[in-house]
């Protein structure tokens, strides 16, 4: 499946600049894991799944081993099952003026995110990914940030298609999830019953 340009790539880039750590939430399936390792192609970043069971019982079981292991730049995947790891890597950010060097995937437990903004306040920035919408299912991305001024507007309604019912009740109907943007209507809705 070919890769589908998110906005939220630009709020992104400027939070890893800006904070230590950055955790990107969301339901499962909407793209996080996707987005980020897209974003890190090219560079030293370390990959890591705490899907897997071994990395996760090392995290969960020696934080500083873990990070010995999978040293920073880092993308922790699923970083929920080892809320065990905030408090190393709250020590590893006040030992380096690096910004960016944890980008975390999770989803929004309720614990794990008291905890996160518990443990990591001030060097953590907390975005949420969505399903993709229909500008970015068309491929109409804006790089700058949103502008409500008329002028800025009127700009960016000249990037779109005007709403038709039509296209407006397939988007609700196809949904936003990537997985099934190019599946049949039986698959589609086998993927939604699966999901839920």
């Amino acid at each position: 499946m070919e890769y589908i340009k998110r906005e939220a790539e630009r709020k992104f880039r400027e939070m890893s600049n800006f904070f230590k750590v950055v955790l990107v939430t969301g339901a499962r399936q909407v793209g996080k894991t996707t987005m980020l390792k897209k974003l890190a192609d090219g560079t030293d970043r370390t990959y890591v799944s705490l899907d897997d069971i071994m990395a996760r019982e090392l995290a969960q079981s020696d934080p500083a081993l873990f990070f010995q292991k999978y040293k920073s730049p880092v993308i922790i995947d699923e970083v929920q099952y080892a809320p065990q790891l905030f408090e190393r890597i709250k020590v590893i950010c006040d030992s380096s003026e690096e910004y960016g060097q944890f980008w975390l995937t999770g989803s929004q437990q309720y614990d794990m995110m008291k905890n996160v903004r518990e443990t990591l306040a001030g060097r953590i920035g907390i975005l949420s990914l969505y399903s993709l919408s229909q500008r970015e299912k068309s491929g109409i991305t804006f790089d700058e940030p949103l502008d409500f001024s008329f002028e800025e507007l009127c700009k960016r309604q000249n990037k779109t298609n005007p709403n038709n019912i039509s296209d407006v009740f397939e988007h609700i109907w196809r949904g936003g999830m990537p997985r099934v943007q190019q599946a049949d209507e039986e698959m589609r809705q086998e993927y939604f019953n699966s999901y839920v």
